[in-house]
């Protein structure tokens, strides 16, 4: 009678055993689903306070989000912008799969709060002001590195954080040229790696040209308005775009001295 006792509880304890990875991977799971997917911390509680607390519990994850924003415009208002970037963060950290949120909320750090930093008080040198603003600079290019992480999938941020580095980051090197050749160079990259999605406008493949032109690299900018534009159909929609692309070929066919037979566009008897 012993051994049909002993497997029956062995066919009852074996299975079990097995499934335990599975039940626990379901209670993670739920326990994630708890607050609508988004991962909740005490101190992410206490932050958001106890009402928008509630809708997490509910799943109302979006809604959260989006009143946690119009909070961020509060502060905005009431120049708090410390208590601002906190709403900011709070929002993508609930929405994390949102480019709005990444992409407004790094626009409001790099150019709204920062130029407010600099220029918004008068208890401080120009030095501080620009040491301030370089501050916000950075943070909006680490939350949209965040941004970048959660939503790879798409041009939009990559997009954003090159445009960051080309009208931010490399026009604060204060005249030094190996630090503007530096930040065009990652703004270029930034650039060709948002042009090369499909959904990609048409300006996008544009600016990576102009970045690497910016970072004195004239044949890779030359070679990229030739092969990487000119000669792809996805790039040329309009007749304003070859307009343009067109303008830049043979201004820098001017620039490199190209050969008559090497060139795109010969010199006409005009030129």
């Amino acid at each position: 009678m012993r051994t049909p006792r002993s497997l029956a509880v062995v066919l009852i304890a074996v299975p079990a055993w097995l499934l335990t990875p599975l039940h626990n991977q379901i209670e993670h799971e739920r326990q994630q689903f708890q607050y609508g997917g988004a991962p909740v911390t005490r101190e992410l509680r206490d932050q958001i306070g106890q009402g928008m607390a509630i809708a997490l519990l509910a799943g109302f994850r979006g809604v959260a989000a989006d009143f946690i924003w119009i909070r961020a415009h509060d502060h905005w208002e009431k120049r708090e912008w410390l208590l601002q970037a906190e709403s900011i963060e709070n929002a993508a950290k609930l929405q994390p799969r949102s480019t709005f949120f990444w992409d407004s909320g790094s626009w409001h750090m790099g150019w709204n709060i920062a130029r407010a930093e600099r220029i918004g008080t008068n208890d401080i040198t120009i030095a501080q002001g620009l040491i301030r603003e370089r501050y916000w600079h950075q943070r909006a290019r680490s939350f949209l590195e965040r941004g970048i992480a959660n939503i790879p999938n798409r041009f939009d941020l990559y997009f954003k954080l090159g445009w960051l580095y080309d009208q931010k980051l490399a026009r604060g090197c204060g005249g030094d040229p190996e630090c503007v050749k530096l930040q065009n160079t990652k703004a270029a990259e930034l650039f060709i790696r948002a042009s090369e999605y499909p959904t990609a406008p048409t300006y996008v493949a544009r600016d990576a040209a102009r970045s690497l032109e910016k970072a004195g690299d004239l044949p890779a900018a030359y070679d990229f308005w030739v092969n990487k534009i000119w000669r792809d159909d996805r790039r040329i929609r309009t007749a304003a775009d070859r307009t343009i692309v067109e303008r830049e070929i043979r201004r820098l066919e001017e620039r490199l001295d190209i050969p008559a037979p090497s060139r795109v566009f010969p010199k006409t008897s005009a030129s």
